[in-house]
């Protein structure tokens, strides 16, 4: 019994710090707010990578001064990285912060911006910003193929971002079209998929005719991207499709129509394709 009395005697003293950590529950808070105008991010936003962001602060305290202010951004839920911490004074203070927007096309950065009050309260406002790409022109290939998966001699699969054709054996990361005939089919399957997680969105020819820009591309993958799937139907000639690709690429949407199939009807040949044109970024 002794022994119980006397663990419960120390662990008193450590509840009553941890509970002094953040001040009297009782103290008010102090405010946060990002100021709006032309030259400065208030709210969620969308705009490219690297872009400089300029945000103007505006805190009051709850009590007594204010003791700091700092700010950090997350990409996709990931560990925080601070990009500014500074120590203040006074009951109301107003400081410009910039930074460049990290991330990739599609990443969304969460960015956070704390006051603490010398009561050790704190409040935090938070914003989301959504990285698109830059607008860029796009530039057409024509008459590109991809032959059935059986044949030993010609290119079965496609590298999109090189703009040329792959043979069996190639990387699978480069794989972006890949024709999904197996040993076990006598014909050919005309169906597409890719070997690096690459998704297809069906789309309309009037996509491909108007498809002349990334930011058309983007937008365009934005409004369908839910009905993506791993692999084509099965392909006839004038279908256009929306491929995002599973490389690690700066911009990785494509949009492909496919030209002309030929599709042999005898077994065992093998030189049965699908010929295509396609528009990526012009870089």
């Amino acid at each position: 019994m002794k022994i119980k009395h006397l663990l419960l005697a120390l662990a008193l003293p450590v509840a009553a710090f941890f509970g002094s950590c953040g001040g009297d529950s009782k103290d008010p808070k102090p405010s946060i707010s990002l100021n709006s105008g032309a030259q400065y991010v208030s709210g969620d936003i969308s705009v490219m990578s690297d872009s400089l962001l300029s945000f103007s602060i505006s805190a009051t305290s709850g009590s007594g001064n204010l003791s700091g202010i700092s700010a950090n951004y997350s990409i996709n839920g990931a560990a925080s990285k601070t990009f500014f911490d500074s120590s203040v004074s006074g009951n109301a203070v107003n400081c410009i912060v910039k930074t460049r927007l990290a991330g990739s096309v599609d990443d969304v950065v969460v960015f956070n911006f704390t006051a603490k009050d010398a009561n050790g309260q704190s409040s935090t406002k938070s914003i989301k910003i959504s990285v698109i790409p830059p607008t860029a022109p796009l530039l057409g290939f024509q008459t590109q193929s991809v032959y059935n998966a059986n044949n030993t001699g010609f290119d079965v699969a496609y590298d999109l971002n090189k703009g040329v054709g792959l043979q069996k054996n190639a990387s699978a990361t480069t794989k972006d079209l890949m024709d999904m005939t197996t040993s076990a089919m006598p014909q050919f399957s005309k169906i597409w998929g890719s070997d690096n997680q690459g998704k297809f969105v069906k789309v309309t020819g009037n996509d491909f005719t108007n498809a002349n820009t990334t930011t058309y591309l983007y937008n365009l993958w934005k409004a369908n991207s839910a009905t993506a799937t791993a692999q084509t139907d099965v392909l006839a000639v004038g279908d256009v499709y929306l491929v995002k690709t599973g490389q690690d690429l700066p911009f990785n949407l494509y949009i492909v129509k496919v030209t002309k199939i030929q599709d042999l009807p005898a077994i065992g040949n093998h030189n049965d394709y699908v010929e295509f044109s396609y528009k990526k970024i012009d870089n």
